[in-house]
C-alpha cells in the first residue's frame, strides 16, 4: 500500500508546501480574536506645546507609499490591498510637494527678489494636481533660469502628474469606492522603478527655489547694514 502523506518525513516535503505551512504556523501563531474582550484604549494622539518644522508630510508620504509599492512590486504585499493605499499615498505626495513647489515659487517675485511675505498668495486647499502643475508652470518655472530648469527631466514628471491627474482628479478615486478607482489596474514594477526619479527631479527644483530665496535674503540683508552703516545707524 502507498504511504500515508501524514506519515512523510517533513524534511523531504516540496518548497512550496513548506513554505504554504509555514505561513499558515505562522498566521495561526500571530492570530488571537479578541473582538469579544475588553480593552483599555491607550491615548495614541498627543498634542504637543510647539510645532515640530522638522515634519515633512510629503516626504512622510513618499517614503510610506514607498515602501508599500516597493513591497507589491517585490511579491511581499498583495496589490489590490496594500497595492491601493501605496497608490493613494503617492498621489497624496504628489499633490503635497507640488503645492510646496509652487509656495516658494510665490515666494520670489523673480529670481533676484524675494516676495514681501505679506503679499505671498497662499496656495489653495485643492486636490487638482493638473491645475497644481499648471501654477508650478505659472510660478515657479519663470524664478529659475531657464538652463536650470531644462536640466531637469520635467517631461517625466508632466507626464506622470498627468496621468494620476487623469486617473482622480478629485483626489478621491483611490480613497472612495464609487469615483472610478475600482476600474483601475496598476503597474507596480513601473511605479516602483521611476518613484525616486520623480522625487529627485522636484526635489531639485523645490531646492533651487529654496536656496534662491534664501541667497536673496542674505543679499538683501547685507544692502540693508551697509545702508544703515553709511547713514551712521
Amino acid at each position: 500500500m502507498p504511504e500515508e502523506r501524514g506519515d512523510q518525513n517533513p524534511d523531504l516535503r516540496e518548497p512550496a508546501q513548506e513554505a504554504a505551512d509555514d505561513e499558515s504556523d505562522v498566521l495561526a501563531h500571530d492570530f488571537v480574536y479578541t473582538a469579544f474582550e475588553e480593552w483599555e484604549y491607550p491615548q495614541v494622539i498627543y498634542k504637543m506645546e510647539q510645532d515640530q518644522p522638522w515634519i515633512d508630510f510629503a516626504e512622510s508620504s513618499f517614503r510610506g507609499s514607498k515602501l508599500l509599492i516597493d513591497g507589491v512590486a517585490n511579491g511581499l504585499l498583495h496589490d489590490d490591498i496594500e497595492g491601493i493605499a501605496g497608490i493613494q499615498l503617492f498621489r497624496h505626495y504628489l499633490e503635497l510637494v507640488l503645492k510646496k513647489v509652487v509656495f516658494w515659487g510665490r515666494m520670489l517675485e523673480r529670481e533676484d527678489k524675494n516676495t514681501v511675505y505679506a503679499e505671498v498668495r497662499q496656495v489653495a486647499h485643492i486636490h487638482d494636481l493638473g491645475l497644481l502643475w499648471e501654477w508650478v508652470l505659472k510660478d515657479a518655472k519663470p524664478k529659475m533660469k531657464p538652463d536650470a530648469w531644462d536640466s531637469y527631466d520635467i517631461k517625466c514628471v508632466e507626464k506622470c502628474v498627468s496621468e494620476f491627474d487623469a486617473a482622480d482628479k478629485k483626489g478621491f478615486a483611490f480613497r472612495y469606492k464609487g469615483h472610478g478607482g475600482e476600474y483601475y489596474r496598476y503597474n507596480y514594477k513601473s511605479l516602483a522603478a521611476v518613484m525616486d526619479h520623480i522625487r529627485q527631479v522636484l526635489d531639485g527644483v523645490l531646492t533651487y527655489l529654496t536656496e534662491t530665496h534664501g541667497q536673496n535674503e542674505e543679499w538683501e540683508s547685507m544692502l540693508e547694514s551697509e545702508y544703515r552703516y553709511e547713514m551712521g545707524g
